[in-house]
């Protein structure tokens, strides 16, 4: 029954207020994985209709604070200009105390996999689910990766209940640009060579001389500058600011990169 009037109530406010959840210019419904050479890393873009969010009653559709806001008795979804997607719940509602899906962890990953794939993520751009433990339940995220190149500011993670209700979740999976998925493979595989690496690292700063890998970086989902993405080699520092680790990053050439997203 709640798939049924969540159906019903999206259909009674489709094109209500504005505009409707399509995927928009960062986010396509390519039939491809997303993660062929050459391409550009295909995004996924969130689909109220596909929805297992707890609202509690219909949702409304409410804006307010800038963000494209979705409203039931027991709690909200909130979508950014970005795209990017909040669920959360009102404080006391009952589908908080409700157990997990699942207590096999693994079934519970398989679960919330298939829920973002319902939204178009592809398993080829998944690393291995990572499960959080909370007062809430287990929390499952799905990091993004392209042949072991994290894609740090992409979010997909979800707590499932035994009703199949998400309690808590976030999503934002934008397309990466073909250029930028490129120059990260083609650097991923330069510094495998240990000759390389050492040459590579020879640019940079004495203090960047640690552990770094290849990461796929863009603006995150609450930016409000235009979209971007950069391809860069990450190192993190012992100690940073306030004592807490710090990145470094650098272009192909090794030149410093400041991503202020």
């Amino acid at each position: 029954m709640r798939r049924a009037w969540l159906a019903v109530g999206w259909m009674a406010c489709f094109g209500c207020g504005g505009s409707s959840l399509a995927p928009g210019p960062l986010a396509t419904t390519d039939a491809l994985t997303g993660c062929e050479v050459g391409a550009p890393l295909t995004g996924a873009a969130y689909d109220l209709t596909k929805s297992r969010f707890a609202f509690g009653s219909p949702p409304v559709r409410d804006d307010a604070n800038g963000f494209m806001r979705w409203v039931g008795d027991h709690g909200v979804v909130a979508i950014e200009v970005s795209g990017g997607e909040i669920g959360s719940l009102n404080g006391g509602a009952p589908e908080a105390s409700l157990p997990d899906w699942s207590s096999d962890p693994a079934a519970l990953e398989a679960h919330v996999s298939a829920y973002f794939a319902s939204f178009g993520v592809t398993s080829c751009q998944t690393a291995s689910a990572q499960e959080f433990d909370g007062t809430g339940g287990r929390t499952i995220s799905l990091p993004r990766s392209v042949e072991g190149i994290p894609v740090s500011e992409s979010l997909a993670y979800a707590r499932l209940d035994n009703q199949d209700q998400s309690t808590s979740e976030s999503f934002y999976w934008p397309t990466i640009p073909a250029q930028v998925v490129t120059t990260a493979r083609a650097l991923h595989v330069r510094l495998a060579d240990p000759t390389e690496l050492a040459a590579y690292k020879a640019k940079l700063p004495a203090d960047a001389q640690g552990d770094g890998s290849v990461v796929l970086h863009h603006t995150s989902s609450s930016s409000t500058t235009p979209f971007a993405a950069a391809a860069t080699y990450d190192v993190v520092m012992s100690v940073g600011l306030l004592g807490l680790p710090a990145i470094l990053s650098f272009d192909a050439d090794g030149k410093p990169v400041s991503m202020t997203w």
